[in-house]
């Protein structure tokens, strides 16, 4: 076991009996963290121990003399500890004086310096194997061996569960992929438009600012319900099309903006196969409701996939509220929130804005969400094959759906 790991033992191991972690503002990168472990005192009066018990004891003196009297008191009340640890954060006590007093009162003392953390005493194989019982299993869940400080205790600590995400995942690289590729296939119509032969202002300038016309959204592969029955891979590929300059550049600045948390909180893996299914249960959505409605659309747009992201955000919160900090749940439903309505409202006053395949996407997202959501490292992960049945059900119903919708064509 090395260093950061006997670290994390002992530190979840104090804050196990009572420890607290004082923090300060680091205003450079506005966050707090945190600089010392506290240990509440304990009156002897109410020590209850039964014989082989561990204690915990602040201590911060120079000297054990006092220590020696403590114990001698202690055993007076009755109390006989098996062993002690002293939870230091300023002295430093000599391993010869703790042997000297492990022998004088038969236990066993190990000595605990948070910070910077140094252990001493002849207890210390004894203090992690202790950490290994049932009771501490249950405890250290959230027990993260990546960090000797921050980052280690229970994760509804905004300053722990922050630490934990910057370790467990500092980038959002499936985020700045489908940016990319949403930007690079916009790029590439562009160019294609240029040669279009239907096109009467060939124009770079008229092309990017007007827009493309519907049979080249449709021969790009949009959302466009005659197509269906013999293309039914239009779901997907129409959400990578986008109609004009201010359509990719609002859907990108979306995805970016809430597509890095989304993907830091579930995985990159998981992140991946929730956008794909929020684009596919938008372009399903916008589908049978046009269907429905009595006539024929074309749609295109990576909307959907993005109202999934902020879905799978709120998704994640409702699934995880007993294990992530309230404020943090508190804030992700509470812009989640603000964020659906402005944005609902927007497409009911704008005819052309697609609200179907805002609201298809956006529960699939809380769905995706939701049952792909995990603790963060280390905490328990989800199974693979747990997952997979999730993207398999999903997909079943979005099939669903689409069936019924085809059956409006029939």
């Amino acid at each position: 076991m090395n260093a950061g790991d006997l670290s994390a033992l002992i530190q979840q191991f104090l804050l196990f009996h009572g420890a607290r972690y004082v923090s300060r503002a680091d205003e450079d990168n506005w966050k707090t963290v945190p600089v010392s472990l506290l240990v509440p005192a304990q009156p002897i009066e109410s020590l209850q121990l039964a014989a082989g018990e561990w204690l915990v004891l602040p201590w911060d003196m120079p000297s054990l003399s006092h220590l020696q009297a403590w114990l001698e008191r202690l055993a007076a009340a009755g109390s006989r500890p098996r062993v002690i640890v002293l939870a230091m954060t300023k002295a430093h006590v000599s391993d010869h004086q703790i042997a000297e007093l492990a022998n004088a009162h038969r236990l066993e003392i190990v000595s605990v310096c948070a910070d910077p953390l140094q252990v001493v005493g002849s207890a210390q194989a004894q203090l992690v194997a202790h950490a290994f019982n049932a009771d501490m299993q249950r405890s250290m869940q959230n027990c993260n061996p990546l960090t000797q400080l921050a980052g280690v205790g229970d994760g509804r600590d905004p300053d722990v569960f922050a630490e934990r995400l910057r370790h467990t995942a500092p980038h959002a690289p499936v985020t700045r992929a489908m940016t990319v590729l949403n930007v690079a296939v916009y790029v590439a119509m562009v160019l294609a438009a240029l040669a279009w032969p239907s096109r009467r202002d060939p124009g770079v300038l008229s092309t990017i600012m007007s827009g493309f016309d519907v049979n080249q959204l449709v021969g790009w592969g949009a959302n466009a319900s005659q197509h269906m029955v013999a293309e039914p891979w239009r779901l997907l590929t129409s959400a990578f099309l986008h109609g004009n300059l201010l359509h990719v550049g609002m859907n990108m600045l979306a995805l970016w903006q809430l597509g890095a948390m989304a993907e830091r909180l579930l995985g990159s893996r998981a992140f991946l196969a929730v956008y794909l299914l929020a684009a596919l249960g938008g372009a399903v959505a916008s589908f049978d409701w046009h269907l429905y409605s009595g006539g024929h659309a074309v749609s295109v747009g990576a909307s959907g996939a993005v109202f999934g992201v902020l879905g799978a955000t709120i998704g994640f919160a409702l699934a995880r509220r007993d294990t992530i900090p309230r404020r943090i749940y508190q804030s992700l439903l509470r812009s989640g929130g603000t964020f659906v309505i402005l944005n609902f409202a927007l497409g009911l006053a704008v005819s052309v804005i697609d609200n179907a395949a805002h609201l298809g996407g956006l529960v699939t997202g809380v769905l995706g969400g939701a049952a792909l959501s995990r603790e963060l490292p280390p905490g328990p992960q989800p199974k693979p094959a747990v997952q997979a049945l999730v993207i398999v059900a999903i997909l079943a119903g979005l099939g669903l759906f689409f069936r019924l919708g085809l059956g409006q064509l029939g």
